[in-house]
Order: C-alpha cells, then structure tokens, then sequence
C-alpha cells in the first residue's frame, strides 16, 4: 500500500481520534435528593438547574468540565410540578432538527434521546419540551410520570 492510498484510513483514525477527545472531559454525578446536589455545587456550578421543586430526587447530570455542554434527568413530585413549570416557557418548544450530542458512556441517558431526535416518538412516550425561561436548556418533562431531562443549548 502505498502512502497516498492509506491518506483516507489515515484522515479516518484522527478524525475519530479528535471526536474521542472531545468528550474525555464529559464527568457525571448523582444526587440523591436536591439538597445532596446543592451542597455538592452542582447547582452553583450550573449543572443542575436552579430552582427545582423541593422534592426533586434522583438527579443525574453529565457535563463537560471544558465547556458549558451539560445534560441531566430528575424525578420531581407531580403535586410539586406547578414548581417546575415557572422555570419553563409556558408554549411547548419544537423538536424538529434538534440533536443531542452526548458521550455513549452516559448509560443512563435513553436511547431516543442521543442524536437527531424524532419529535412524534418523543412525544408519544409522554414527553413535552420546553425551552428554559431564561432560553439557556431545552427541558423534556414527562408531567405524568414526574420525570424531566434537560440540556444547555447552543454548545
């Protein structure tokens, strides 16, 4: 084989290599209550959202330690989703051309939700989405099952 035939192999290794790379920093953490996730800063350092219903357990977040790209899920009360709506624009937000770039090794974040996301699946498992007030995270809550994940946009 000669060097200018392995140029595409070559061009293959280091752009997956670079795609590697991007998510080294990607470190996850797990609350069991929100109490927990504030004294552990997560909320101060952006992580976790500011303002969830007191009741809110089970909080996993992912986020890259070099840039703003986070991810997260919550179990919030369904008596204390009237909590939860003030953080979120009151119209559902659409979904239509939005992907989701986060690291395979996040196990715990669905399937449906990693790449281009298909909106009338989504739905039909009971999610809506919401933009953020404050228009920084896209929220996809599940109001009957009290379940939520977000994510910060324009990483």
């Amino acid at each position: 084989m000669t060097l200018l035939a392995s140029r595409p192999a070559i061009l293959a290794a280091l752009l997956i290599a670079a795609g590697a790379c991007r998510n080294i920093d990607v470190v996850t953490d797990s609350y069991a209550t929100l109490d927990e996730a504030t004294k552990a800063g997560a909320i101060e350092r952006g992580w976790v959202p500011d303002g969830l219903p007191p009741g809110t357990t089970e909080i996993r977040d992912a986020h890259d330690l070099d840039s703003n790209r986070h991810w997260g899920l919550f179990l919030f009360p369904r008596s204390e989703g009237d909590v939860l709506r003030r953080l979120l624009q009151p119209d559902e937000a659409t979904l239509a051309g939005r992907t989701i770039d986060i690291p395979g090794r996040v196990e715990w974040w669905p399937v449906l939700l990693r790449g281009a996301l298909d909106e009338e699946k989504i739905k039909s498992t009971g999610l809506r989405a919401y933009r953020s007030v404050r228009g920084d995270r896209l929220f996809l809550v599940n109001w009957q099952q009290g379940r939520a994940y977000y994510w910060a946009l324009g990483d």
